[in-house]
């Protein structure tokens, strides 16, 4: 509200919120991250898209992981299995950062105030630090071991070696919580609001990342920093209903979630039913899965490799799919799969997608030896000001505290974009120099008759894309208010196991999904836990009014006035 206070828009205001989450929330994000931006301008007929996504360092190669054969699990990170995981956690996970580039971009196009004016609030955060909350500690204990093994992560995130802990935390009197504090983040930043966002690319700032990237070891480069730039253009969009769904163009939930908004309808030709019955339940798992199976296989950085796009989004495939899933063609169970699905699909096509593509053009022949199932950890900032500007931030740090690696020089944590790869040559989403891995975020806006209607999006990994559909189909369907569609119970299908809201547990002996492959989850603890994303949304309603939400199970904000 501040910025909005102060005379900015809702550019302002969302990029002054993702500035401060990439200082206090450094378990899921980084302003040396990457992320997706959407802007929806009063009166212009096409939502604009800002892609400042994740991007492989130049030297980066197919098989710089050393598959780890001894272990058939990553300890929870959801990559590639590679050998001290290489690819989630050290300097040469990190990607090459784009958040900053992305966000003064923004703020230049399409923002009021100046970056000095909407950096202050980031700034005072570093240096006023923020709480070592138990959400922190519990996520500070998960990555303990990783944290400790690096210096300037150490000496940020920990205290002796350990989480702080407030005096409050198990006391039966409340005190004063303790504050991390990052100062060389702070001056770092100082230092960006006067001179601009070019020295974090080619200036004083810069040279300081790279030395500490070359002291380690790590692959990021001067030209990497210096070829940084955001891809800015109309949004990728897909008609649903009466409402235009607008989401990013880079590589990331984007297609998936709009194929299966594009499926949905395809089911239900009218609209669907209102209430979680089995049927529905039933029939959006067997449009995630589908989804999701054309996702593990095609999708891949389409400047790079060949990606079938038009085919998956056109209505076309999705009523071949529906006619399938209709006569019995189900994704049942994928427990039974030989492995898990980001691996078995990876080397083996779901479809004939190619023969719905303009042209016909030749498929790739992706035959890897496995797949990847890439990490969690990012932040989502939904705005709508009071002309109707609305926007949709996700960034992120690739995984909770990135690639655990702080650069002591400057206060910046290195992220973790490697960790999105398959880490295995030869699939649509293996390793290149250059290249953009295929990443989870999947940010959307909504419009009516060119009016804003919702900017939505959340945190969560994969999970994001099919929490934000469900929203999405509750707004526009089911006519749900903001609070309502974030706070029902949803389901996930995107991997070996149905995931299922405790709330719906009374439909379990109804579900056509085998109880053994049906799994419940707590949503009290989903704070940690990530399972259902944690999404937030802005709604504005014709009147004028707004109504912002959050997921009421996990940690968030929403104001509205």
């Amino acid at each position: 509200m501040t910025m909005l206070e102060a005379g900015g828009n809702a550019v302002d205001a969302a990029i002054a919120a993702a500035l401060v989450a990439g200082v206090v929330e450094p378990m899921e994000t980084t302003l040396a991250g990457s992320g997706f931006m959407l802007i929806h301008v009063p009166g212009q007929a096409q939502a604009i898209a800002i892609d400042f996504g994740p991007r492989a360092p130049l030297a980066a190669r197919p098989d710089m992981f050393k598959l780890d054969t001894e272990r058939s699990t990553d300890r929870g990170l959801g990559v590639s299995v590679v050998v001290d995981d290489a690819n989630a956690q050290g300097i040469l996970a990190a990607g090459v950062p784009a958040t900053l580039r992305g966000l003064s971009d923004a703020l230049k196009a399409y923002g009021r105030l100046p970056l000095k004016t909407v950096m202050q609030p980031a700034i005072a955060a570093a240096h006023e630090g923020f709480d070592a909350d138990n959400y922190y500690a519990l996520e500070a204990l998960a990555n303990l071991q990783a944290l400790r093994a690096d210096p300037g992560a150490s000496q940020v995130f920990l205290r002796d070696g350990l989480p702080p802990v407030s005096p409050h935390l198990g006391a039966a009197t409340l005190g004063a919580p303790i504050r991390l504090k990052q100062q060389a983040l702070g001056a770092s930043l100082e230092r960006i609001a006067h001179e601009g966002v070019d020295t974090f690319y080619t200036g004083a700032v810069s040279q300081d990342l790279l030395k500490t990237v070359a002291e380690l070891g790590g692959l990021l480069s001067a030209q990497d920093l210096a070829a940084c730039r955001s891809d800015i253009g109309p949004a990728r969009t897909l008609r649903f209903r009466d409402v235009d769904v607008w989401a990013p163009n880079g590589p990331c939930g984007a297609v998936t979630q709009l194929q299966m908004l594009q499926l949905w309808q395809a089911l239900y030709p009218e609209y669907g039913p209102t209430d979680d019955t089995p049927e529905r339940i039933r029939l959006f798992t067997q449009a995630s899965r589908h989804a999701f199976a054309d996702r593990y296989h095609w999708l891949g950085d389409p400047k790079v490799v060949p990606v079938p796009e038009a085919a998956l989004l056109s209505t076309e495939y999705a009523q071949a799919i529906a006619r399938g899933i209709t006569a019995g063609d189900n994704l049942q169970d994928w427990s039974t799969l030989p492995a898990a699905p980001w691996e078995h699909f990876a080397g083996q096509a779901p479809h004939d997608t190619w023969s719905f593509e303009a042209g016909q053009r030749a498929p790739a022949a992706w035959q890897p030896a496995g797949g990847t199932e890439p990490p969690a950890g990012t932040t989502h900032v939904s705005v709508i000001d009071g002309d109707g500007m609305a926007v949709s931030i996700t960034h992120t740090a690739a995984n909770h505290f990135g690639s655990k690696v702080v650069c002591p020089r400057t206060g910046f944590l290195f992220d973790a974009a490697m960790g999105w790869f398959n880490a295995v040559p030869g699939a649509a989403n293996s390793i290149a120099g250059g290249k953009r891995p295929l990443a989870n975020m999947g940010p959307l806006l909504l419009t009516r008759q060119g009016q804003s209607l919702a900017a939505l999006g959340a945190p969560g990994g994969r999970r994001i894309i099919s929490a934000i559909v469900q929203i999405a189909i509750k707004l526009i369907e089911d006519g749900d208010s903001a609070q309502a569609a974030v706070a029902a119970p949803r389901y996930d299908a995107s991997g070996p196991t149905l995931l299922l809201s405790e709330r719906l547990r009374g439909l379990s002996t109804q579900l056509a999904e085998p109880a053994s492959n049906q799994r419940w989850v707590s949503e009290q603890h989903e704070g940690f836990g990530y399972e259902m994303a944690r999404p937030n949304i802005v709604v504005r309603h014709a009147d004028g009014q707004a109504e912002a939400a959050c997921d009421p199970f996990s940690k968030g904000f929403a104001l509205a006035r």
